[in-house]
């Protein structure tokens, strides 16, 4: 095996940049903040090859048998079972709260094109263009990504755009293990961002992070991770300007 691309030296230095007038316990709170991203990493990096496998006809025994575990074990690890929002989010509506309205319909409008299946990243890829108004649907426009376009790439049909929506009639929506992969993207990128919600602009970035299919598809169309934070952020920008200047 070759050798290992980052050095367990170049991590501790790392770890120690983090923080260099930081103590023993704050460097110990550093290392496990970031092996917890490189585990998701890690993740992220096995589950792309698995997903090249499964696309050129490989099988789970196959597979297993190449990490060395059992059929089953491999399917467990990355076949999750579709899952309703509120499985997910039990309790109450509050989970939506920070979606606005243009995301809801988006997630919607996704609900409507995969029914009566669960909702995948493919078909809230294809809803981002029925919100027009939208951020992520005017990224989409700068790069000459046409709603036809998009949904030839990600393999579904044109989407419909959803009038209205609830977040009771959100939560009983079904999503796949992709679909809920990009809304965990999304509330990263509202974060990153210091937005307090989740807008059209977050689903986007969310489907373009998450690997995958469908993040190959974004590459594809000219819209790869780095592009579309480029294009969001001049996009968000001027918002503001036009929101400052009236």
């Amino acid at each position: 095996m070759t050798e290992f691309p980052v050095p367990l030296d170049n991590l501790i230095a790392y770890v120690k940049a983090l923080h260099p007038e930081g103590g023993p316990l704050e460097n110990v709170s550093d290392a496990f903040a970031v092996s917890t991203q490189l585990d998701e990493r890690a993740d992220a990096l096995i589950g792309h090859f698995v997903d090249q496998a499964r696309r050129t006809g490989l099988s789970w025994s196959q597979i297993g048998g190449a990490m060395g575990v059992s059929k089953q074990a491999a399917q467990k690890r990355f076949v999750a079972p579709p899952a309703k929002i509120a499985d997910l989010m039990p309790g109450s509506v509050e989970p939506f709260s920070r979606f606005t309205a243009r995301a809801a319909r988006t997630l919607a409008a996704a609900g409507k094109l995969a029914a009566p299946g669960a909702v995948g990243s493919a078909h809230l890829a294809a809803a981002l263009p029925t919100e027009p108004a939208g951020v992520g649907a005017k990224v989409l426009v700068t790069a000459g990504v046409t709603a036809e376009r998009l949904s030839a790439a990600v393999g579904t049909g044109l989407a419909e755009r959803a009038d209205s929506t609830s977040a009771a009639e959100l939560l009983e929506l079904t999503l796949d293990a992709s679909a809920r992969d990009a809304l965990k993207g999304a509330l990263k990128s509202a974060l990153r961002h210091g937005h307090n919600y989740i807008g059209t602009e977050h689903l986007l970035a969310g489907l373009t992070a998450a690997g995958g299919p469908v993040a190959e598809a974004f590459t594809t169309l000219g819209l790869p991770p780095e592009r579309t934070e480029e294009l969001l952020s001049a996009e968000l920008s001027a918002l503001l300007a036009r929101k400052q200047g009236g």
